[in-house]
């Protein structure tokens, strides 16, 4: 009899200790995979990585997607930083602003002022580090009016010349957001809160109509076409853009930035450490959905890729961001060491 109570408590005991084990090992998986994961990693003169993962594996199948897009890459056209094309059009923003006579109806309300340097908007109460994170070279600016709305300025009209096609583009794209609403004008142009913009060749082109009306949306449609027909440049598209994934990549939500400072007026919510960009790199990101089934933007992850002039650059700044991660999250989040290098972190905020 007490043989067979001990046999009892025995296999009691091993299935209690087996549903425990079962248990534990389910918990560290689940722990593994459910979070807002981020994973970081350098190829070459690269460093890319993943923000706002709801998985871990999910992070690390986009890895692998960005990895194979920045050897390929390197393979066609070397390590050697991308030269920029030649451009086509060089002038003076002023120079670009449509005269009167160009436009039916439309005339300029007063004579063109122009902005150049450190000069923007001094005075007027709007901020101008957004266009100096990005080049600002030179303004041109002028308002429109028509007889059809009573001959008073209706339309302002800002030529930004940012000095390079990437620059335009980055702070065309800063103003851009999924599900928006776009025209196409010689360039993709979006509309949004009164506001039509686009980047061409290294121009930026800003369009504000001071009212609601069709006649005053028109007006800027036809200034906008008017602006992009003298810019014989395509519109911008740099080669980083060919890096990112495209598989679920969501319309709209493309980022590209020169500085940490504009990378953190981009996104809100970034982790408490990313990699610190030089005065040479240039990173480029986009929302990813996290779940096949979501379509929501907000919940999604970000990749992001940032190309040094150099791989020891971009070696530096991924061992600094490494160090950095390891002394602060030792011991209080989730982190692996992974045998090939990568940072790969449940962030905090998750936990």
């Amino acid at each position: 009899m007490k043989r067979k109570i001990a046999y009892i408590f025995d296999t009691f005991y091993r299935f209690s200790l087996c549903t425990y084990l079962l248990c534990s090992l389910m918990l560290i998986s689940c722990s593994r995979d459910q979070g807002d994961w981020t994973i970081v990693q350098r190829e070459g003169r690269y460093i890319y990585g993943v923000w706002h993962s709801s998985t871990a594996k999910r992070a690390e199948q986009t890895m692998l997607e960005v990895a194979g897009n920045i050897k390929a890459f390197s393979t066609q056209v070397g390590e050697s930083p991308a030269t920029e094309s030649v451009l086509q059009t060089t002038l003076s923003p002023e120079n670009l602003l449509p005269n009167n006579g160009e436009l039916l109806g439309w005339v300029q309300s007063l004579a063109p002022s122009t902005y150049q340097g450190k000069t923007l908007y001094r005075d007027r109460a709007t901020s101008p580090d957004l266009y100096y994170a990005y080049g600002f070279k030179r303004q041109a600016e002028v308002e429109y009016e028509t007889p059809r709305f009573g001959s008073k300025p209706l339309i302002l009209l800002e030529i930004f010349d940012m000095g390079t096609p990437e620059n335009a583009f980055g702070i065309y794209n800063f103003h851009t957001y999924p599900r928006m609403e776009f025209e196409w004008v010689g360039s993709k142009a979006m509309l949004s809160g009164g506001y039509l913009r686009f980047s061409k060749g290294k121009y930026f082109v800003q369009i504000e109509g001071y009212e609601f009306a069709t006649g005053i949306r028109e007006g800027m449609i036809t200034l906008a076409k008017a602006v992009a027909a003298q810019i014989k440049d395509p519109p911008p598209k740099p080669q980083i853009l060919a890096l990112l994934p495209n598989n679920k990549r969501i319309h709209g939500s493309t980022k590209l930035f020169r500085s940490n400072w504009a990378l953190s007026q981009i996104y809100s919510t970034l982790p408490a450490n990313v990699p610190q960009l030089t005065d040479t790199a240039l990173g480029i990101s986009a929302h990813y959905q996290n779940k096949s089934d979501s379509t929501d933007w907000m919940d999604a992850q970000i990749v992001f890729i940032i190309r040094f002039p150099d791989a020891a650059t971009a070696e530096s700044a991924f061992v600094l961001y490494r160090d950095t991660v390891d002394a602060l999250i030792k011991g209080t989040v989730d982190s692996e060491k992974r045998t090939d290098g990568a940072v790969l972190i449940n962030e905090p905020s998750a936990l």
